[in-house]
């Protein structure tokens, strides 16, 4: 492979449940010190419900001030109302998320798998009318918080539903943080099998350290992006116990100390996280808490 495609997640996924609120004007300077490191493409924000996700409840305010920056933007979006939402903001690529297992699709979504899948079909259709592109992501891939150990079968079935929808890019969460190289080798391998010239994507959560040599089995079977978070940052408040997201920083490292060049400035990247930390760490209430209880 000639080329390493990387997503930070820290925006959405890093933020998401943080312990202190983070302001529009910071998730902005964030965005910019992200591009200004070198990484174009950047999950922005999801588009939900406020009360799901306080800490993305500025989603509009913030999308509507990224006009003059260029760069990649993506959103999550549960649903036809927040695909129109970022349909409005002019979001070029929506994240569509099932989980494969259905405790936790029902904890996340509050939907069963058939119900949620029949709704992202709709959802993938009206998104592709939009000109976006389209991410399908599988939630609890390798396991559940609720469930344990996920049978292949069940990964195996939102994977082909993804494929049938028309999806442009598969994506495979490690929530959990609990692969370890040789599930991601066994998965992948299954994936690979049916998923034809549709591009892999992995995101995957850091619990025992694991993530790098999960990085090194995945490029090996042909995974080429990698969604990651500034400092480890991240998790799921849907899934309890879920760790941290692997750091954008040592994917950096990993992949430049093997003679594959990012077009990312590592010292840059320390400065935008440890300014971010340092807003999170200033523990600030969130605007949106009075209008949200």
């Amino acid at each position: 492979m000639e080329q390493v495609r990387l997503i930070d997640v820290t925006p959405r996924d890093g933020l998401q449940d943080a312990s202190g609120y983070v302001p529009v004007q910071e998730k902005l300077a964030l965005v910019e010190g992200l591009l200004g490191a070198g990484i174009r493409s950047i999950e922005v924000t999801a588009f939900v419900r406020p009360a799901w996700i306080p800490m993305l409840a500025d989603a509009d305010e913030l999308v509507g001030q990224l006009g003059t920056l260029d760069g990649d933007w993506i959103a999550l979006v549960p649903n036809e109302k927040g695909l129109e939402r970022a349909a409005a903001a002019h979001i070029g690529t929506v994240t569509l998320v099932a989980s494969a297992s259905e405790s936790h699709n029902r904890s996340n979504l509050n939907h069963s798998r058939q119900d949620t899948l029949a709704a992202l079909t709709r959802v993938t259709a009206r998104a592709h009318q939009f000109g976006m592109r389209v991410k399908g992501a599988i939630s609890t891939a390798f396991t559940c918080p609720f469930e344990g150990e996920v049978p292949v079968k069940d990964m195996m079935m939102i994977a082909e539903a993804y494929l049938q929808m028309g999806v442009d890019v598969l994506g495979v969460a490690d929530t959990m943080g609990t692969a370890t190289p040789l599930a991601i080798k066994e998965r992948i391998k299954e994936l690979n099998a049916i998923r034809a010239s549709v591009p892999l994507s992995l995101h995957l959560h850091d619990r025992f350290g694991w993530g790098l040599a999960n990085v090194s089995m995945a490029y090996e079977y042909g995974v080429e992006e990698y969604e990651t978070a500034l400092g480890g940052l991240g998790g799921c408040p849907y899934a309890p116990g879920a760790a941290g997201n692997l750091s954008t920083e040592k994917l950096v490292q990993f992949f430049t100390a093997q003679g594959i060049k990012l077009p990312v400035e590592l010292e840059a990247l320390a400065q935008v996280r440890d300014h971010l930390f340092s807003v999170i760490n200033q523990r600030m209430p969130s605007p949106f808490a009075r209008e949200l209880s």
